[in-house]
């Protein structure tokens, strides 16, 4: 009897810890989504503007292999009929937003982009909070405020990317002003987290000094848009900010 009773409580534990581990994977993906969208069109125009031009398309077609395999997860571990419509929608607008990135990155193909980088990110974004209404166990909020700085962070240089082509409407600018708010916001918020871990902190703090720099080079491309070097150091910060909370994403869960 004891040894059915231990089988019966290992059973049983090994049940929850696999249950956790799927929930666990489907925020995991949901949350990658967005950012990774984002980054793909910064680096479409961070390549077209030849933006450390070899390195920039290898990363490129890195974020589309990665979103394409980051879908197929999110879809493939969908629980309930309006999450799967939700990846389902996604897949389709995928379908045409990875042919459009896939093109020579200029101008013109970046003007596609960006009205198509709007709707993706906003159904990617609309996933995250399917997925987490039925996850809360599984996603701390602290993976959750990392990926809304990893999104920020993209938005940021990819906007001043644009600008640059001469793309510029009153949406982007509001987004523009909205993801430079919220970054130091959502930053300083995660720093005050109770009890973080200290490999978690020093994350953070690594994505706040990365944040500075990324800030400082925003102030100089408001003045001059065309500032080669300026681009250059905001999109370096922005992958090193992408880095430092893809990595949270993993670890606060």
């Amino acid at each position: 009897m004891r040894a059915l009773s231990a089988a019966t409580v290992f059973a049983v534990a090994l049940a929850t810890a696999t249950a956790h581990a799927a929930e666990v994977q489907r925020a995991s993906a949901a949350l990658r989504l967005a950012p990774t969208i984002e980054r793909i069109a910064r680096l479409h125009a961070q390549a077209g503007q030849g933006v450390m031009g070899e390195r920039s398309r290898r990363a490129l077609a890195e974020a589309i292999r990665d979103f394409s395999a980051t879908l197929r997860a999110a879809l493939a571990s969908a629980q309930g009929a309006e999450v799967r419509d939700n990846y389902m929608l996604l897949a389709m607008q995928w379908q045409d937003y990875r042919d459009w990135a896939q093109r020579p990155p200029t101008r013109e193909t970046a003007r596609k982009l960006r009205d198509r980088t709007e709707e993706v990110s906003w159904v990617a974004t609309k996933g995250v909070r399917l997925t987490t209404d039925g996850s809360r166990n599984a996603l701390s909020g602290s993976a959750l405020r990392a990926s809304q700085v990893a999104l920020f962070s993209q938005r940021v240089a990819k906007a001043h990317l644009w600008r640059r082509w001469d793309i510029r409407d009153e949406g982007l600018e509001r987004e523009l002003r909205d993801a430079r708010e919220n970054v130091p916001r959502v930053l300083d918020s995660l720093a005050a987290t109770p009890e973080l871990p200290p490999d978690i902190l020093a994350l953070v703090e690594s994505a706040q000094t990365q944040w500075r720099f990324l800030s400082d080079a925003a102030k100089q491309l408001d003045a001059s848009p065309g500032n080669a070097r300026a681009l250059e150091h905001a999109c370096k910060a922005a992958d090193f900010m992408l880095e430092a909370m893809e990595k949270v994403m993993q670890e606060a869960r």
